[in-house]
């Protein structure tokens, strides 16, 4: 992949949460912002994983969405203080107020990576089903999943970005987007590179 002149993130963030869809591409993508700038990964999922004892899809099978959602609260007051790093959030995040109190902070960008619904839609089968909220899931209910979020993903968003073309061009203009961004906000001598 092309590679970019490093940026730095200006001072004043401490750290970059990444929201969206499942299938977005937080993850993926979360790792190849950490690794541009220089920063610490951190994938919300594993980290409640690891504070669980057990997977995601365990938690929802034997113990529900609900306590999902407060393990996922309890794991988000923790990683809200991590610095220098890049955190990739669960899908349904934002659908718990409480959660985006604590993620959105004056030293935090939250980031928003949108994909197409149909795109989002015509995910592969195997992969969708890795993901417990969407598990046996039809169209119809996706596409209701889909709008109710939506509005929060820009409700929550510092910044929103497109990832529908393929992984290595939707990355480069990511992080170009976003090397763009963090020079307005900044000191940095990759501007005018």
């Amino acid at each position: 992949m092309e590679t970019y002149p490093l940026v730095h993130m200006p001072k004043q963030y401490n750290r970059i949460v990444i929201i969206g869809m499942p299938t977005s591409g937080k993850s993926s993508i979360g790792r190849l912002i950490a690794a541009h700038f220089g920063l610490d990964f951190y994938d919300l999922d594993a980290e409640i994983e690891a504070a669980a004892g057990m997977t995601i899809e365990a938690i929802f099978r034997t113990k529900g969405e609900s306590e999902f959602r407060r393990i996922e609260t309890e794991v988000t007051g923790k990683m809200a203080k991590v610095c220098n790093a890049v955190l990739a959030t669960g899908g349904g995040i934002v659908t718990k107020p409480d959660n985006m109190a604590l993620l959105k902070q004056p030293d935090s960008l939250v980031l928003y990576i949108h994909r197409d619904f149909y795109k989002i839609a015509t995910t592969p089968k195997r992969i969708m089903e890795r993901r417990p909220i969407l598990q046996h899931t039809s169209y119809d209910k996706l596409l209701a999943l889909y709008k109710q979020r939506l509005p929060l993903y820009r409700k929550y968003a510092d910044f929103e970005v497109k990832n529908d073309k393929q992984k290595d061009e939707s990355v480069r203009e990511i992080l170009h987007r976003l090397d763009e961004f963090f020079c307005v906000q900044g000191d940095c001598e990759a501007c005018d590179s």
